[in-house]
Order: structure tokens, then C-alpha cells, then sequence
């Protein structure tokens, strides 16, 4: 069950993380030009970055379960 909690709070933290980023840069590209094209790719940029993050996390995590698993 513990392994199931932790994808569950994985994925979870990696969406909210990525819509977190887009709204974020959504409001940046308004305060820059509200006609412009720059809301759109500032909250595009906000989701790549949310992305990177969220696979950087996952690969840190897939390293630890397997030096546990090493270990044992």
C-alpha cells in the first residue's frame, strides 16, 4: 500500500506543480502585454518547466528505491 500512496503523491504534486507554473506564468505574460502572444507562452513555458521538474523528481526517486533495494 505504501508504494501505491507514494505514485499517488507523485503525480499529484507533478500536476499541481505543472498547473501551478502555467497560471503563474499566465499572470507574468499578462502584466507584460494582455494582447500579445506572451500569456500563452509564459504559461506553456510554466508547463515545460512543470514537466522537467516533475521527471527530474521521479528519477530521484526511482534512484532511491533502487539503492534501498541494494541495501536490503
Amino acid at each position: 500500500m505504501g508504494k501505491y500512496a507514494r505514485i499517488y503523491a507523485l503525480a499529484t504534486q507533478g500536476i499541481l506543480t505543472m498547473i501551478i507554473l502555467a497560471v503563474l506564468g499566465y499572470f507574468i505574460g499578462m502584466k507584460i502585454n494582455k494582447d500579445s502572444i506572451f500569456p500563452g507562452l509564459f504559461a506553456g513555458i510554466g508547463v515545460i518547466i512543470g514537466v522537467i521538474i516533475f521527471v527530474s523528481y521521479m528519477l530521484y526517486l526511482i534512484n532511491e528505491d533502487k539503492k534501498n533495494e541494494t541495501k536490503d
